[in-house]
């Protein structure tokens, strides 16, 4: 079959599957936060890969996320619909907490004095209310230049509809500008609502420089070892894409990292005929939750980051700072744990690299639940002294032994885990003694029973090689593409036909895909519709069977069944 690798890079460790005809190799390093490309390449080492030998080899990074948490992203500018410059920066009016007195909007990725106006209207309707005045455009492309933005976000109202403008904005700009990144809002998210199609192409150009850097650094390294293969990479959906496209469409990669753990856990569901999972990873920097059920893997076609909307398919996931690299500290009086993280260097005080501040692993290793002789990442073992010593220098605050204090620590640490997974079920109007719990990640499994004792969960399932799970998980999923169109139509006005949008977007998908008639042959489409009721704001998404008019008593069930539902007359397909 040819020898298949995946790569997941963790805040602590980075991680290595290999699968050949010869078995499954494994390899586990440090990460090495200065340049990620050599994490890989280490790890690759430890393996004793022979890359020309490779016929599959997959990537889960962080780096998207990453550069959008740490604000580190490129000097982006936006290019829009005259009298729309503040749209982006005035956003939606909703309060994600009406009584939070002190709540601030989402700081934007583009400050005001970067968004600039063009000349040119397109109506609702597809309609040109008002030409492309190309000398408007040249104005903006020479300002950009002299300003030296690194790249360029173009988003008009309406192209949704009618792309033209964007098309002919980004050929003018290019005259000026052919060495940065110009990205056009119809491609990253042709869906109506200005405000988050505008954001979600804000971001995705905003991260592109430091993700296309890094990908094609990646690939030149790897095929200088031999690589003859496309790399690929983890798409925030659990598909996989080439790294050409990635670096295209870097918004897509956002949850790159986290998502290979759900795709196993859904491989192991249906190995162990357990259809309805909480999956919970646990490494050394956070604690990322995710639902299976009925053997389908959570999605959403939008979500948030740190308050700005993203529209882009992901897997549905909370993701908190409570890893075994955590923080344990004093504030205000109050023990706390996390977000901060000691990260791979200096590490948790046990490893013995300098650290002296104490961590959710050094809890464990006071406790005895990791045993000093442990080989970490197949290189040290661990100092429990060191750790003893670190969890005594926070002790003192509380008067308590460095025992005790692990002991308390690790009880706060399992009360927000648990706080995380109730907002993926008990808000949903789930329980979860009605799933089964795969825990892996480094730390993953060491706190399962603790957290299944807490939800009342009866089954936890810990797979093999549970700390390089997530790589595995990757080797499970399938290359996918998305595609997505608006088509807005009431279903109670004469049968809403939808065969001719929908097979535009699979000869899209495919013309992206570069596939011929007969690799279509052996595709396998999903069609979904999103319906809501006459006067409602959001959707629902319903799975289309067939061409044809959407299901509606399908979308009547999971309407009753949605929190905060509410009665509607008429359905509108959106």
């Amino acid at each position: 079959m040819g020898t298949r690798i995946a790569v997941d890079i963790g805040g602590t460790f980075t991680d290595l599957v290999m699968e050949s005809d010869a078995g499954t190799t494994v390899s586990k390093v440090l990460s090495t936060p200065e340049d990620l490309v050599d994490g890989v390449l280490d790890a690759v080492g430890e393996a004793g890969a022979d890359l020309n030998d490779v016929s599959l080899f997959i990537h889960g990074t962080t780096v998207g996320l990453n550069t959008f948490l740490e604000r580190s992203g490129g000097k982006v500018a936006l290019v829009t619909t005259r009298g729309y410059r503040d749209a982006y920066i005035i956003g939606r009016g909703h309060r994600p907490d009406m009584y939070d007195l002190k709540y601030h909007k989402p700081t934007p990725l583009v400050e005001r004095d970067s968004i600039l106006e063009i000349d040119e209207r397109i109506s609702a309707s597809g309609e040109e209310l008002a030409p492309l005045d190309a000398n408007s455009v040249e104005v903006v492309a020479k300002a950009i230049a002299e300003a030296e933005y690194e790249a360029v976000a173009v988003s008009l109202i309406h192209s949704y509809v009618d792309p033209l403008h964007e098309l002919e904005t980004r050929e003018i700009l290019r005259r000026t500008l052919p060495d940065i990144p110009i990205v056009l809002s119809h491609e990253v998210a042709p869906e109506w609502r200005e405000y988050e199609r505008t954001s979600s192409t804000v971001t995705s150009v905003y991260i592109t420089p430091r993700v296309r850097d890094y990908l094609s650094r990646l690939s030149q390294s790897l095929r200088d070892k031999g690589l003859s293969v496309p790399l690929h990479i983890t798409q925030s959906n659990g598909g996989a894409m080439i790294a050409d496209s990635a670096a295209d469409r870097a918004v897509l990669t956002l949850y790159s990292g986290p998502v290979g753990g759900v795709i196993g856990g859904r491989e192991v569901g249906r190995r162990t005929d357990q259809p309805d999972l909480i999956c919970i990873d646990m490494g050394g920097t956070s604690f990322d939750v995710s639902i299976v059920r009925g053997g389908q893997v959570g999605m959403q076609s939008e979500f948030e980051l740190q308050g700005l909307p993203i529209l882009a398919p992901a897997v549905e996931l909370v993701s908190i700072g409570a890893g075994g690299g955590s923080l344990i500290y004093e504030r205000h009086g109050g023990l706390r744990v996390g977000p901060e993280s000691a990260g791979s260097f200096p590490g948790p005080a046990s490893y013995g690299r300098g650290g002296v501040r104490p961590t959710v692993s050094d809890a464990n290793v006071v406790l005895g639940r990791i045993p000093r002789a442990q080989k970490l990442a197949g290189s040290f073992t661990l100092d429990r002294q060191a750790a003893e010593d670190a969890l005594a220098s926070v002790a003192g605050f509380f008067d308590l032994t460095a025992t005790d204090l692990a002991e308390q620590a690790l009880d706060v640490t399992h009360f927000v885990m648990a706080e995380a997974i109730r907002e993926l079920t008990v808000e949903r109007g789930l329980h979860p003694k009605d799933f089964a719990i795969v825990a892996f990640g480094g730390a993953g499994p060491l706190h399962a029973a603790f957290l299944a004792e807490e939800l009342e969960v009866e089954r936890v399932l810990i797979p093999a090689n549970p700390g390089v799970f997530s790589a595995w998980g990757m080797l499970q999923g399938d290359v996918r593409h998305d595609a997505v169109t608006t088509h807005y139509r009431r279903l109670d006005q004469p049968i809403v036909d939808l065969t001719e949008p929908i097979e535009r977007l699979k000869d899209k998908v495919c013309r992206e895909m570069e596939v011929d008639d007969e690799q279509r042959a052996g595709m396998r489409f999903e069609t979904h519709v999103e319906l809501r009721y006459v006067g409602q704001e959001y959707s629902l998404p319903i799975r289309l069977a067939a061409a044809g008019a959407p299901p509606r008593g399908g979308y009547k069930k999971k309407h009753r069944h949605t929190p905060q539902q509410k009665r509607g007359e008429g359905g509108r397909l959106v």
